[in-house]
């Protein structure tokens, strides 16, 4: 389906992520669920937001919200969990944080990890093997987009996708990849870099320290991984074993400079 191309998406898109204090199962029955939904669609009434993807999982939450506007991710937020907590705290006979931190959230810079942020989300109950595939999973926005409900409509799809229309067999193949990288909940830097690097591996069939050696290889390299983490140039200089300035370099030249 032809589409319109963007390379650049800057920060109005932001991968953002809540988990249960203590990694408690805060949303452990259906009702809670069905709760979570309902404060995200009164708080997305009152805030310049769209939710353009979620999955509500037992003890963690899984969104992708697109704002031009950073400051109204921090209410909406801020919204949706206060009225959770205290219905959670009310319903549980319990007082006390409920969440484990305010939220996470990382931003979104291109279309292709604008898409496979939206797929590793709706992956994430196939990942904990809760179902085995993505539409037979109630609380993510995965049968919204099959049937134009929910959150998603013909906007949604436009900013996306860049078209507002949108075939079931390309929403499919999206969702076929079978490895993701993003932040999560309990996911480390460490942990997310080393996943990468042995993809990286694998795919070129040579060790890290050998394949940063070929100039074009490099770029490719540095560019992904920016794009896929957006971790600091230091960090990226220290798990690939180059010089930070190089890092720079190519990022300026690429234009992704953090």
């Amino acid at each position: 389906m032809p589409r319109r191309a963007r390379e650049v998406l800057r920060t109005s898109f932001f991968h953002v992520m809540v988990q249960g204090v203590n990694k408690e199962f805060i949303f452990k029955q259906d009702k809670y669920k069905q709760k979570y939904l309902k404060f995200l669609k009164l708080a997305k009434e009152k805030h310049e937001i769209d939710i353009i993807a979620y999955a509500i999982m037992n003890n963690h939450t899984h969104l992708l919200l697109h704002t031009n506007k950073l400051t109204e991710l921090s209410e909406f937020m801020k919204k949706v969990n206060e009225d959770y907590g205290r219905y959670y705290n009310y319903v549980e006979d319990r007082i006390g944080h409920v969440f484990r931190d305010r939220y996470l959230s990382e931003p979104i810079t291109n279309q292709k990890y604008l898409l496979s942020c939206m797929a590793y989300i709706h992956n994430n109950p196939v990942k904990a093997n809760i179902v085995d595939k993505c539409e037979n999973y109630k609380y993510s926005s995965y049968l919204d987009y099959l049937n134009m409900s929910g959150f998603i409509d013909k906007k949604i799809i436009e900013l996306v996708f860049g078209n507002e229309l949108l075939s079931i067999e390309e929403f499919e193949i999206i969702h076929k990849k079978k490895t993701f990288y993003f932040a999560d909940c309990d996911n480390t830097l460490e942990q997310i870099m080393n996943d990468i690097i042995k993809e990286l591996e694998v795919r070129y069939r040579c060790k890290i320290e050998k394949i940063k050696n070929n100039p074009k290889v490099l770029k490719d390299i540095v560019i992904e991984i920016k794009e896929r983490t957006r971790i600091s140039n230091s960090n990226m200089a220290r798990y690939l074993k180059i010089s930070r300035n190089k890092i720079s370099k190519i990022l300026s030249d690429y234009k992704l400079e953090e």
